[in-house]
């Protein structure tokens, strides 16, 4: 069962499922996407541009496997996330989604462009 989780730290801490770490000792084919914050339109503009979002999806189903958010609101962040994995909806639905200019959320699409193995 997901169980997202948020550390209300400055700047905050969302997480959710499976970290790198953990995905890969499990052995799956995985790719991962970083973005730091100071990239994120909506986190530029509150002047709070510190962290980064981090996502590790399965390269053969495209999955959504875990993610974590070090920046501003990263814990509301993590109910797109859930969502997603909790509908088994590939990364791409993110990624090709039309959010809100500027919001916090629109960041997924550039998160998921930069999905390396």
């Amino acid at each position: 069962r997901l169980v997202p989780n948020t550390v209300f730290i400055d700047p905050q801490l969302g997480r959710i499922g499976l970290s790198e770490t953990e995905a890969r000792a499990r052995g799956g084919n995985i790719r991962v996407a970083k973005l730091p914050m100071n990239y994120v339109a909506r986190a530029l503009e509150m002047d709070e541009a510190r962290g980064f979002m981090k996502a590790v999806v399965d390269a053969d189903t495209g999955l959504i496997l875990g993610a974590a958010v070090l920046g501003i609101e990263g814990g509301e962040l993590m109910a797109a996330l859930e969502l997603a994995m909790m509908g088994k909806l590939p990364h791409t639905v993110l990624r090709d989604a039309v959010f809100a200019h500027p919001t916090l959320a629109e960041a997924f699409n550039n998160l998921f462009t930069t999905l390396v193995p």
